[in-house]
């Protein structure tokens, strides 16, 4: 009797007669593990940028790779537009709303 086995993505039980390499119970999870994958190599790589801009002192490296509303690390171009200034909707809310702030301010 063989041992029961769960997909490594979503914790689902495999099929008795599912071959012993088989570690996904689906298409659906396994790209959703490649997913997760390429987004955590895309955290290191960028992690490891910031580390050497700020071992280096290279202050516009820092800016590029860091949010000016809440100060993680942006993924610009990862999985979104390589312009991408802010971190999430949230922050690039949270900025428009501080500069209109300060647009009603000098024009009272």
């Amino acid at each position: 009797m063989g041992r029961i086995r769960f997909c490594v993505s979503c914790g689902a039980r495999l099929p008795r007669d599912a071959s012993a390499r088989r570690r996904y119970c689906d298409g659906v999870c396994r790209a959703q593990a490649y997913r997760d994958r390429r987004t955590s190599d895309q955290i290191m790589v960028l992690a490891l940028m910031l580390g050497e801009a700020e071992w280096t002192g290279d202050e516009r490296m820092i800016q590029l790779l860091t949010c000016p509303e809440c100060g993680r690390i942006t993924f610009a171009g990862a999985s979104r537009r390589q312009d991408a200034l802010y971190y999430s909707g949230r922050c690039r809310s949270r900025a428009w709303r501080r500069r209109e702030a300060r647009r009603a301010r000098l024009r009272a």
